[in-house]
């Protein structure tokens, strides 16, 4: 006789049909584990009550048009055997696979998180390297602003020498003009009045007088 375990008709119930399905739900996990007879959490459970359900269906069908009613009717608890070797090495081989995928998705989920951690530091150490740009782009422009300001402050004072010495050259070349037209100098605010035709006109040549001596000192012969 195969080995049997008795469980509350409710747990059954839950089980099979659904009804208090969250109360009995540890209850549920240690059926499935009796006759899948294995360590069933409650992620892989519902695997392996599918598996379950279906080879109790296939062994009693007059239990699939059984409501929650009828079914409680059939006494307070039920007992329920383990599952066929066939049917538990299913069951084994479904955990294996999705021990498999449940491990993948660990490490995807880890490398993930490591991808989350590299980013938001890479994320922090730009945003910090555009914080130094934006100083550093300030710190130039008060630089540039500052050095116009230097430069303007440097170029007026040669430019008002250039001015004064533009104005100095306009009155001498004036002055020039004045010389050729008139032999006289004029300078501003009374200066000095025309050196008689520049400098006293060139006086002329006192007369020679001749006596009449014959320079006989300048003679070829002497």
């Amino acid at each position: 006789m195969a080995e049997t375990k008795v469980f509350p008709m409710n747990t059954f119930m839950a089980y099979l049909k659904g009804v208090d399905k969250e109360g009995q739900a540890k209850g549920v996990v240690e059926l499935v584990s009796y006759m899948a007879d294995t360590v069933v959490d409650e992620e892989l459970a519902p695997f392996a009550a599918a598996i379950a359900k279906a080879w109790i269906y296939e062994q009693h069908p007059e239990v699939i048009a059984m409501n929650a009613a009828q079914l409680a009717a059939q006494g307070k608890n039920v007992s329920v055997p383990k599952l066929p070797a066939a049917t538990m090495s299913e069951i084994g081989a479904l955990f294996a696979k999705l021990g498999e995928y449940k491990t993948t998705m660990n490490a995807q989920a880890e490398e993930l998180a490591k991808v989350k951690a590299d980013l938001a530091a890479k994320t922090a150490t730009l945003a910090d390297a555009e914080a130094k740009l934006k100083a550093a782009e300030a710190a130039v422009k008060r630089f540039e602003d500052s050095s116009v300001k230097e430069s303007e402050k440097l170029l007026v004072a040669p430019l008002s020498k250039v001015n004064e010495y533009i104005g100095k050259v306009d009155e001498l070349l004036k002055m020039i003009e004045d010389v050729k037209k008139h032999g006289v100098v004029t300078v501003a605010a009374g200066g000095v009045a025309g050196a008689a035709a520049g400098g006293a006109a060139a006086a002329e040549p006192e007369p020679v007088v001749d006596f009449g001596v014959e320079d006989t000192f300048t003679k070829s012969d002497w």
